[in-house]
């Protein structure tokens, strides 16, 4: 991990943590923060199980835009290269996801 995405990613979790707040409507985080990479075209890790109330951040390492979509539950939009989305897990059940520019890239995220 290069000095710049790493100094990145710690400022965005220093952020999350100290503000309470993801970029998903102004919601409060209440439990833990997992983080999602997407690099090579694809999600790591693929599928992710969390409580609701957790938040996760999708980070892409990768040269072009990727979106994290599922459909109803959340959608982050263009991520471009160094960007992240956070999301609070508020809807329970198996959310399978995409990018909407690269259909074959899929995950799963599973909020218990």
């Amino acid at each position: 991990m290069s000095i710049l995405r790493f100094i990145s990613a710690l400022l965005l979790s220093v952020l999350v943590l100290s503000a309470g707040v993801s970029a998903q409507g102004g919601q409060q985080a209440k439990g833990k923060t997992y983080t999602v990479h997407i690099k090579g075209f694809e999600f790591t890790p693929e599928s992710l199980e969390v409580t609701k109330g957790d938040t996760v951040v999708w980070m892409n390492d990768d040269i072009v835009p990727h979106t994290a979509t599922a459909k109803g539950a959340f959608d982050s939009k263009g991520l471009a290269h160094g960007r992240s989305w956070s999301y609070v897990a508020n809807k329970t059940g198996p959310h399978p996801y995409i990018c909407t520019y690269h259909p074959t890239m899929k995950g799963e995220l599973v909020v218990k």
